[in-house]
């Protein structure tokens, strides 16, 4: 019976998945009027060759590189609601009482050429342009009332007695549909009805799809689809669309599906035979549902116009979101694949669905379904001895045919861990809010064996090494080295700290990875080293992350290491090498800040199907697809602008195209003024979707002297640059390292005017002056001091000769001074040998005066009377005064001679006394030579000056040196 029911339940299934969504659901961007800062509804769509996108909008066309939107405004204002792209990038846009195009012009500035001047005066005001197409060298304009073909630089116009509904390019045909005829076609310049069976002049045509050679898929807006065949039979194809939808627009993206934009229902993929593929609409995270527009970028992504906004839909990336509950938020917390279901545990319990196929299991299509009593916290699926268990708030489970069993209930269940890698292990170890439980296995069946006594700590984190020794780590306790009782009912628990190698107490986790059980701190990877009883860095995984901060580790069949640091997630790939190292790094920075913090989950299936834990239900990966994308990074030039006084743009962001690429003409080069030394620059990667995939590097030659650290940031200023030439180069770079091309954008920033060739010229002719003025006046100055010199050296000659004399005459002086200090100190020596000879002539007196009578008493005693005798011998040589005064002028100049000759009257004893005077004796002195008294020494000096006739003011010293 329940083989009968399975077999209805996938009968029912097959009937009704061809109005489910994929479980996996596109990356969808949203831009709103706030982003682009235009006006709200978008019309229509379309991408360059370097890969700019394009958009017919309220206020004008908007382009937006990938990080820059600007707005580009017709003449008249009006709403742009067509464009169409040629092979030279030309963007041909058409609104009311408008036509014309946007091209390059010059220094990179897109321009608008208005069209409406070749259309004759009678025929130059019509309605909204609805629609574009180029046809061989012609470009169709579609108005209500109207036709036009440009071609040429002239307008021919297709008028019509209704009113033209629809214009389409499909294959290398052109259609029409006109509301009384039905569906044209262009041949010869002549508008000819198809060969349909059926006319469609009743219905809305929103789409025209060449199907092979010779058949047509027409989509209409609100009748389905249509095909065509050879024969002009229409047939209506089996769709299965919603009641009451209406396809505005309908556009082919692959071989077998197509995309319509609806008014109600968002974006519809279907296959040609109307079957709905996918559905993205504001339940899927589209900004509304009205949808104006669709388009399909060359990375096979979406594009929808909306009628508020406009949306991105990365439809071909490599992640996918999966949201289990479409009327609840809810946070994923863990997935398992477990024969042939998907189950996820959520914050609102645990939700299943069945799985398609193989490959990539995001495009499986089905609904989950909420698994009975599972109404709380979901925290974990594991597989264990082939069957799956669940840890829930409420306790631990078994699951089997989609529903619950329980196995003991209590504290909550963070997960389970066998005992042993031999199937089937018979024992398992679940880890709780409150210690560890014990599971048995028997039989086929799990037991409950109780909680084991020894640690009441919460165990969300555990594993069994290679010796059987239990590990579990708390994020705000440490790490715990449990052994198991020999009974299995206790634990002997042993807590490490900072204290035993950890760097620190807190947020340590054990894994086990590569057979080995490591712990991921703050610092990096750590092993247990059971010889030190220490914690140190593991010899195999600190190369690779250093001191890496490392919440999760988790291992794929293929050996790479999948982890979480802070709020990214990566893989090491030790199949690919970079940099010199044996593995690869890669990070998946689209998931930054999306996964569940504190509960970290990475499910490694296989490289196609990788689910990770999210704040937002939960992200599957196709790894295989994300690492071997090989789409080529570009890079592209936005707006430069220079600053001075006022903004200036320089160059509006589209270089002129050769042969081999995008590159700035020589003659576009710009050279500024001094005042415009500050720059501006803009640049981005069309990488839509993917710009947290995008860093940047950029180098000013002449200016920077390497390339800049790689960053996010999609602009760059430049302030105060000094004049002279410089390139701009910058350039890209993905997640996976690959690198685009160099972009160069070279412009100069002329000198001050002080610094041209004429102010150069000025400063020369200046300079010759000045120096000519400086050699006059040096020439004026060498002879002023030539003059000055000839008189100062007159003067120095002047000044020697007085020196000279001055010097002779010191000289004189000196000698004359050396004279007459020896003359003074002979007058002394005279003077001293007279008083000496005056008080020995005294002595022999006296002796004379003792001999005389001691010779009278001793009877004239011979030999007394000799000495007598000789005594007056001697006298009489004492007396000698013509022997003095020789000696006496002799050094005095002939003192005395001088003297007797201008004064006769003088004696001799005048003549002694001048001598004692000029030998400046005293009186007392003079006395004694004279052998007379003072007071007659005084006498003699009277009579003296009398003699001489010497005023009584004048010094007879005085008187004496004239002589």
């Amino acid at each position: 019976m329940r083989r009968w029911c399975l077999l209805i339940l996938i009968y029912l299934y097959s009937l009704t998945c061809a109005g489910q969504n994929t479980i996996g659901l596109p990356q969808i961007i949203n831009y709103s009027k706030s982003d682009f800062k235009a006006g709200t509804q978008t019309w229509d769509i379309r991408q360059d060759s370097r890969g700019m996108m394009y958009f017919a909008n309220n206020e004008g066309m908007l382009t937006y590189d990938g990080s820059h939107w600007n707005v580009y405004p017709l003449p008249n204002k009006t709403i742009v609601r067509a464009l169409a792209m040629d092979s030279n990038d030309r963007v041909y846009a058409g609104g009311q009482d408008e036509i014309g195009y946007f091209e390059r012009a010059a220094n990179g500035v897109l321009t608008y050429t208005s069209l409406k001047k070749l259309l004759p005066k009678s025929q130059n005001r019509f309605a909204d342009i609805w629609r574009i197409e180029l046809y061989g060298e012609s470009v169709f304009f579609q108005a209500s009332d109207r036709l036009m073909e440009y071609r040429n630089n002239s307008i021919k116009v297709y008028p019509t007695t209704s009113e033209w509904m629809y214009l389409r390019k499909a294959g290398n045909k052109l259609y029409a549909q006109d509301k009384a005829n039905g569906l044209l076609q262009l041949e010869r310049h002549e508008w000819l009805p198809l060969n349909i069976k059926q006319p469609l002049n009743n219905v809305l045509i929103s789409g025209i799809m060449e199907m092979g050679q010779d058949s047509l898929l027409i989509a209409t807006q609100t009748d389905g689809l249509f095909l065509v065949g050879p024969d002009g039979h229409l047939q209506k194809q089996d769709s299965r669309l919603p009641a009451g939808v209406n396809l505005s627009v309908c556009t082919r993206i692959n071989a077998n599906e197509l995309v319509a934009a609806t008014t109600a229902e968002g974006c519809l993929v279907m296959d040609f035979a109307g079957r709905i593929v996918q559905k993205i609409s504001r339940t899927e995270g589209l900004q509304n549902n009205n949808v104006l527009s669709v388009f399909l970028d060359r990375d096979n992504n979406l594009w929808a116009g909306l009628n508020n906004g406009i949306g991105f839909i990365a439809y071909n990336a490599a992640i996918k979101y999966i949201n289990p509950s479409k009327t609840n938020e809810v946070s994923g917390y863990s997935a398992r694949i477990y024969k042939g279901q998907l189950y996820l545990a959520t914050s609102d319990g645990a939700y299943y669905v069945p799985l398609s196929g193989s490959g990539d299991l995001s495009f499986s299509k089905g609904d989950f379904v909420r698994m009975p009593g599972s109404q709380h916290e979901v925290w974990r699926f594991d597989e264990v001895n082939g069957h799956l268990l669940m840890g829930q708030h409420i306790g631990c489970f078994e699951v089997a045919d989609h529903v619950s069993r329980p196995l003991a209930y209590g504290p909550g269940t963070w997960l389970f861990k066998p005992m042993t890698a031999v199937y089937p292990a018979a024992e398992v170890l679940a880890g709780t809010y409150a210690g560890v439980r014990m599971l048995g296995y028997e039989h086929g069946r799990f037991t409950d064996r109780g909680m084991v006594q020894g640690l009441q700590e919460s165990v969300r984190f555990l594993e069994i090494d290679n010796n059987n020794v239990i590990w579990a780590s708390h994020p705000y306790r440490g790490v715990y080295q449990l052994q198991l009782s020999a009974d299995r009912k206790t634990l002997t628990a042993h807590l490490f700290t900072d204290s035993a190698g950890l760097p620190s107490a807190l947020n340590n986790f054990v894994f086990k990875v590569k057979n080995r059980v490591v712990f991921g701190t703050a610092k990096g990877v750590y092993e247990f080293d059971a010889a030190m009883g220490r914690f140190v860095p593991s010899a195999f995984l600190q190369p690779v992350f250093g001191t890496m901060d490392i919440r999760y580790l988790n291992e794929d069949a293929a050996g790479n290491l999948w982890f979480c640091s802070g709020k990214k997630i990566g893989v090491v790939d030790f199949h690919r090498s970079s940099g010199g190292k044996p593995f690869t790094i890669t990070y998946i920075p689209e998931l930054d800040g999306k996964i569940l913090l504190g509960f970290e989950n990475i499910y490694p299936y296989n490289k196609e199907n990788i689910f990770i834990g999210s704040e937002k239900g939960m992200i599957h990966l196709n790894y295989e697809k994300y690492t071997g994308n090989q789409q080529q990074v570009r890079i592209m030039m936005g707006q430069v602008r220079a600053l001075g006084k006022s903004d200036s743009l320089i160059f509006g962001g589209y270089f002129n195209r050769t042969a081999t690429g995008y590159v700035q003409e020589e003659q576009e080069v710009p050279a500024l003024p001094k005042s415009y030394n500050s720059f501006h620059f803009e640049y981005s990667s069309p990488a839509y979707g993917l710009q947290n995939n995008i860093e940047y590097s950029y180098q000013l030659e002449g200016y920077d002297g390497r390339w800049s650290a790689w960053s996010s940031r999609p602009e760059k200023d430049y302030t105060n640059l000094p004049d002279g030439k410089y390139v701009f180069k910058v350039k890209a770079r993905d997640n996976l390292g690959h690198e685009s091309a160099e972009l160069r954008y070279q412009f100069s920033v002329k000198p001050a005017w002080y610094k041209t060739v004429w102010a150069y010229l000025l400063y020369s002719l200046l300079l010759a002056g000045v120096l000519y003025l400086l050699y006059r006046l040096q020439e004026r100055n060498l002879a002023v001091q030539q003059r000055k010199f000839d008189e100062e050296q007159a003067r120095l000659k002047y000044i020697h000769q007085l020196e000279l004399e001055k010097n002779e005459k010191e000289i004189i002086e000196l000698q004359n001074e050396k004279l007459a200090n020896e003359i003074r100190f002979k007058n002394n020596a005279l003077a001293d040998a007279s008083l000496h000879l005056v008080e020995k002539g005294d002595a022999l007196v006296k002796v004379k005066d003792i001999l005389a009578s001691v010779y009278k008493k001793n009877d004239n005693n011979p030999e007394i009377r000799n000495a007598l005798l000789l005594l007056n011998d001697v006298e009489k040589n004492n007396a000698n005064w013509e022997q003095f005064a020789s000696h006496f002028d002799e050094i005095n100049n002939n003192f005395l001679k001088k003297l007797k000759d201008r004064y006769p009257v003088l004696t001799n004893t005048d003549l002694k006394l001048c001598a004692y005077l000029q030998l400046k004796l005293s009186s007392k002195e003079i006395a004694q030579l004279m052998a007379i008294s003072v007071r007659g020494v005084e006498i003699k000096r009277y009579r003296l000056r009398k003699k001489l006739n010497l005023p009584t003011e004048q010094q007879m010293t005085d008187f004496f040196h004239t002589i």
